[in-house]
Parts: structure tokens; sequence; C-alpha cells
């Protein structure tokens, strides 16, 4: 949660007075994407360009999940001035992320990640031109390899990153108008 989220949820709790709550409430709902707090903030502008909604991947929380930022649409203003929209999902479990959309992936160790369990990149329409997947742990070499050279004869690049940078990765490449994905491992340890 950026510091200005934290400053409007405090503002909220602790006010008695419903124009400091409304305040808050607007205060939240225009948050930038990143917390640059000088000069020009350029992903927010390039992530709010065009007819449809953007995907940010905006936080990881290990052995949880990952907040994303643009599933949620709200289409109607708040019935209540205590309520607060981010705009924010938590999506329980590993996930595959394109532009403009992101699902639950089954896999939850790295051995389930398959070439077969990423079939949904391959299925996508416009077609993607990078895949990254995000994961703490290596994939096995030999299963990489597999999953690189078909998706290689599809003129799809396949990198694999560890999740923080994956997710910053695919959030930048996203804002160019790139046709990306991003498979995120949240792997079940407990």
């Amino acid at each position: 949660m950026s510091v200005i989220q934290k400053a409007a949820v405090r503002c909220m709790r602790l006010s008695i007075d419903n124009s400091c709550k409304k305040f808050a409430n607007r205060l939240l709902q225009r948050q930038a994407f990143s917390s640059i707090s000088r000069g020009q903030d350029l992903l927010a502008e390039s992530l709010a360009f065009g007819a449809k909604r953007k995907i940010v991947l905006d936080s990881y929380y290990k052995q949880t999940g990952i907040d994303v930022h643009g599933m949620i649409d709200f289409t109607a203003p708040p019935e209540d001035d205590d309520e607060i929209r981010t705009g924010t999902l938590l999506m329980n479990g590993s996930i595959i992320a394109f532009p403009h959309a992101c699902f639950l992936w089954k896999p939850q160790t790295i051995k389930e990640v398959t070439l077969e369990s990423l079939s949904m990149v391959l299925l996508s329409k416009p077609s993607v031109e990078f895949l990254f997947i995000g994961c703490d742990t290596p994939l096995p070499p030999r299963e990489l390899n597999r999953i690189k050279n078909e998706m290689l004869k599809r003129h799809i690049v396949v990198e694999q990153m560890d999740i923080m940078n994956a997710m910053g990765t695919f959030n930048v490449l996203n804002g160019e108008d790139r046709r990306i994905a991003c498979a995120i491992l949240v792997e079940d340890q407990i």
C-alpha cells in the first residue's frame, strides 16, 4: 500500500467530518500507478491510454497471490461515502496475465510448469511477442528448453525471471502497448 493510500485510509478511519472522508475517497481513486513523488509519472499516463483498461501487476505476497490493478471496473459511483474503491483485486494463487486480462493459473509447484500448462498463451489473440515466466525457483533446464523451442516456432520469446522482475517488465512493456504475457507461479510451500 502506498503512502498516499495509507494516509487516505487513516484519514477515513479517524475522521468525523464527512468532507475529509469524501476527499480521501477521491484521493484513493486518483492514485497513480507508481509511487513517483516528483516529476512526471510516465507509466501512469501510458497505462491509462487506449480504449481498454490495462492490467497492472501491483504487489506480490508469498504463498498468497498477486494484487492486480485494473481488473475491476466501477460503473456506478459509491453508494456510501465511507466506501473505499481501489480497483485492485488480490488473485489468490498463480496467474497468467495479458495486457487487458488476468486469469488464475493451475500450477502450484515448479514441476507443474510445462508447455501444456502454458497453452493459454498459444491460444491468445492477437498473438503474444514475449512470455515472461516469473518464479523464484528455476525451471528444470530440459522443460525450459522445451518451452522456449516450441514458443520460438510461433515467434514468441520466452524469458524466465524472478517474480518481481517479471511483474515489473510486464508493467513497463504493457505501458508500451507490446503484445506480452506473464505467467507467475505462486508456490504453495505450506
